[in-house]
């Protein structure tokens, strides 16, 4: 499963060695329903940008995560130049957060903080799905409305986006 997981993952223009084991990569992200991810208020958000609002929109900076679990690949977000993570926080119902931290000293703090700010990759169609490692049937998504807050959820459909397109910029 991971090997072709991985063939099938975006490839990068412009990677950098972080920690001398892996590289940072910059994608482009869009949900199905074509909303593309900006901040607005210091929040991460899904909406439709068009003519010069399209500069607006924040790439995506990742590393692969290779150590975690060989069966799935994992992956660590990031925006702006790789120093705000999307994290998740843990309990019954978690949250999606955006957290001022490089994603180069991610490797520094530790195995229980790396997992917070993990996803699981997985494609099916050339649709991509984030699940968070730390939550377990938690994935990232937005909301059919735009310009709302992108977050987690366990159950798409009705109201949640969970398919995203993931290509390399």
């Amino acid at each position: 499963m991971y090997d072709s997981q991985r063939e099938e993952l975006p490839a990068s223009t412009d990677g950098e060695k972080v920690c001398g084991q892996t590289d940072i990569f910059k994608s482009r992200i869009w949900d199905i329903d074509q909303k593309s991810l900006y901040l607005q208020n210091n929040e991460l958000v899904a909406g439709h940008l068009q003519g010069p609002n399209s500069v607006l929109e924040e790439m995506i900076y990742w590393i692969h995560r290779d150590a975690f679990d060989r069966e799935k690949l994992s992956v660590i977000l990031s925006i702006q130049g790789g120093r705000r993570c999307l994290g998740c926080s843990s309990g019954a119902q978690p949250v999606l957060q955006l957290e001022s931290i490089n994603i180069t000293d991610l490797y520094k703090d530790g195995k229980e903080k790396l997992d917070r700010f993990t996803f699981f990759l997985s494609n099916e169609a050339g649709k991509w799905q984030f699940e968070s490692a730390a939550n377990p049937g938690w994935f990232l998504c937005t909301s059919y409305r735009p310009n709302e807050p992108i977050g987690l959820t366990q159950t798409p459909g009705a109201s949640h986006l969970v398919d995203f397109y993931f290509q390399p910029c």
